[in-house]
């Protein structure tokens, strides 16, 4: 009995090449080949198509200089005059000279290019083609002998190069790009939004993910596979949709870069090293564009090890762009519609980001985590989400050819779609709360979605509503994070559309076993307390949960005080927790209790600085350990204390609460100086859930208040109560 799946998976490549012709490819039947992996997908699905997959392996090895050949070819050029390669061209024009320079990557050479080939290839000055390239010499530095049965290519002689060449550049006198055959296909765009117009939303949908090169049953096949392709398709909007600065942040193997990548030589990978604005924005020193200028999608890979030259103000360029779309040059102002795209690896503990980020953003280099630049961010893609990719995730039934797919993403760039947009705007309005830099964001990843899926500008409401969730979320995604690091600034609130509910359903972290148990049943001598981390280069201010662990041992040992790499000032909070306990010791009903000798004293967590902060924690633990009593569970304790036990206030409490809140904590001792309306309106119950803020003076208070029977808890109690158990 024939398989139901593999009908319809028949049924649905016939519709598509009937629709889209020989642009859709059946790869069950196509030899399978990467031509060694050294090009991208797109150029080898032309290649094999052109060729097959022997000869398409034979030009490679022939043609593409690799390490290995590089110096084998240029001494063809040396010897024969002329030499053919499969390389990628870019032209650039150098004014000063009168000239233009062609620049091959792979073979690692730049010279002069015929004017003809220009005319006919207008796009080599708009950031490249790959293509088959015949370079040709007049002269050679090899000898008059060996060159003398060598004739001259007839095709130079249309142009001297000689006018364009300069004394300086001896090596490559001569020679030129006499021929050129680009090996990318044109896209019509009308044909293509036509096209839309054959297939159900799903089976548009579904097409979409498999030419990006996905198996879409096995994406379905997930847990939520209907929201995974959904989220799959926000990958692809960088190419869809000018100025669009996406973030995706996850575990490795996903396919992070994977997709855009062998999609389309319009995407430029940046992985690691250095950014700098002359390769970014414009070189000064020759005029020449740099990569946000001659590229449609910028990937910058393994963000957390990009660095930024910080004398030339490179961030604050990237900035500038990420906001208008236009950056300036010494005295010169440009313009570009790149996308940018932000990939970072990030640890994970089952299906979420771990705990151990105070944000998500803490990952990215210093000078990334301002919050005016990541506010530029349009979206947060959950990287996390995304399952392992294997080979059945990589092996579509049948799609488009990778060379005309991501032509006609490029293409729904130009595709006049304001008043699709503005009749959703009308069905779907934006909430009206939200900040101009919110409404860009969700516009422009609306935008790209509704143009993938609805090019024809038939909206389906039913499928609508998710594309519209998926465009809050992605938002929502970053404003959470921006609360994170300075919930004074950003109020929490949410991103999204009237009638929409967005698929973001809160926090991105999970308890770890130490919170899970601090917050529903804390042992005694456990207390949760905060540090403070400031880094004043990169001008932020974060903070962590740090656990403090009181052990009251029979040993008669000195008390020794540990504390976990990356907490400071863990001793001189001991010192003045000790002090306070001895003074008041009588007063705190604790004589005959207290003991000191035999004590164990641990901060786990942070980093940061505890001086300040964590004394009150202390105080609380160690009593705690003394009486063999519990502190109420989902507790923190955020203030230092004096000598003499009055809890010092902090300018950075919200942070601090923060962190506590961030995780799992419902309960806060906070100093009394602290505004209750500050607290209450930043931390909204809307978005928080129900917080309890006790406001104390003096550490007894705190005392009375965490050790009162469960239900008579007030400030006020008698302070010898605690001697009582």
């Amino acid at each position: 009995m024939r398989d139901p799946n593999e009908r319809h998976q028949r049924e649905a490549y016939e519709r598509a090449r009937t629709v889209f012709g020989a642009a859709v490819i059946d790869r069950r039947s196509v030899p399978r080949g990467r031509l060694g992996g050294q090009l991208p997908d797109f150029l080898s699905e032309y290649l094999i198509a052109l060729h097959g997959l022997t000869e398409a392996g034979l030009v490679v090895q022939n043609h593409f200089p690799t390490e290995r050949n590089r110096h084998r070819l240029r001494y063809e050029l040396l010897v024969e005059g002329k030499v053919e390669l499969l390389d990628y061209l870019d032209v650039a024009i150098d004014l000063q000279n009168q000239r233009a320079v062609g620049k091959l990557t792979a073979f690692q050479f730049s010279c002069p290019i015929l004017p003809s080939i220009l005319n006919a290839h207008p796009d080599l000055l708009a950031g490249g083609l790959w293509g088959r390239i015949r370079l040709a010499c007049q002269r050679s530095l090899a000898s008059p002998e060996l060159l003398a049965e060598q004739p001259v290519d007839p095709a130079y002689l249309a142009w001297d190069p000689e006018d364009d060449l300069t004394d300086d550049e001896p090596g490559n006198a001569g020679i030129t790009v006499v021929d050129f055959e680009p090996y990318q296909v044109g896209v019509a765009l009308g044909d293509f939004v036509k096209a839309r117009r054959a297939f159900s939303a799903e089976a548009w949908i579904d097409l979409l993910l498999a030419s990006a090169g996905y198996n879409v049953e096995w994406i379905r096949a997930q847990p939520d596979g209907q929201r995974l392709t959904r989220l799959y398709l926000a990958r692809l909007l960088p190419l869809v949709e000018r100025n669009l600065n996406l973030i995706e942040l996850g575990p490795k193997n996903t396919g992070k870069t994977h997709l855009l990548r062998n999609l389309s030589p319009s995407v430029f990978t940046l992985a690691g090293g250095q950014a700098t604005p002359a390769n970014l924005f414009v070189n000064l020193a020759t005029g020449a564009a740099g990569l946000i200028q001659s590229r449609r999608v910028i990937v910058f890979d393994e963000v957390a090890r990009l660095r930024f030259s910080k004398h030339a103000g490179t961030v604050a360029l990237l900035k500038d762009y990420m906001e208008s779309g236009q950056f300036t040059r010494g005295r010169e102002a440009y313009g570009a519609d790149t996308s940018l795209v932000f990939m970072g690896n990030l640890e994970v503990e089952g299906a979420r980001p771990s705990p151990r980020y105070r944000h998500l953003f803490q990952m990215l280099p210093k000078d990334l985590q301002e919050t005016a630049l990541l506010d530029r961010l349009h979206g947060l893609i959950p990287g996390w989400e995304f399952p392992k990719l294997t080979p059945a995730a990589l092996t579509p039934a049948f799609s488009l050819a990778s060379d005309y797919f991501g032509e006609a993403l490029l293409a729904l760039r130009d595709l006049p779609y304001d008043d699709v947009w503005t009749r959703v705007l009308l069905r779907w309005p934006e909430f009206g709360h939200l900040t101009r830099r919110d409404v860009t964001a969700v516009d422009r990843i609306g935008r790209g979605l509704f143009k993938l899926v609805f090019p024809d500008g038939q909206v389906d409401d039913s499928v609508a509503d998710g594309l519209l969730s998926i465009a809050a979320e992605l938002r929502q995604r970053i404003h959470d994070q921006l609360v994170k690091i300075e919930p004074g600034e950003f109020p929490h609130y949410p991103v999204g559309f009237d009638g929409v509910a967005v698929s973001h359903d809160g926090p991105e972290h999970v308890e770890t076993p130490m919170d899970e148990r601090m917050n529903h049943a804390p042992r005694p001598g456990e207390a949760t307390g905060v540090a403070l981390l400031e880094d004043t280069e990169a001008g932020t201010v974060g903070a962590d949960v740090v656990m403090v662990q009181v052990v009251v041992s029979d040993v008669a040992q000195r008390a020794a005080v540990f504390a976990d790499p990356g907490i400071l000032g863990a001793e001189v909070v001991w010192e003045t927790a000790r002090f306070f306990v001895g003074a008041h010791v009588e007063r705190l009903g604790l004589m005959g209790t207290a003991q000191w000798d035999g004590l164990g004293v641990k901060f786990i967590g942070g980093p940061g600085e505890v001086r300040q902060h964590a004394e009150l924690a202390l105080v609380l633990a160690l009593v705690s350990a003394w009486l063999k009593r519990p502190l109420p569970a989902a507790m923190a304790a955020l203030g230092g204390i004096t000598l003499t036990g009055d809890v010092l206030g902090s300018a950075e409490i919200l942070p601090l609460a923060m962190a506590a809140i961030n995780r799992g904590r419902t309960t806060l001792l906070v100093p009394r100086e602290t505004s209750m309306a500050l607290l209450e309106a930043t931390f909204d119950a809307r978005h928080y859930g129900e917080l309890t803020f006790i406001p104390v003076a003096h550490a007894i208070e705190a005392l009375q208040w965490a050790f009162a029977p469960a239900g008579t808890r007030r400030l006020g109690s008698h302070p010898g109560f605690l001697g009582a158990g």
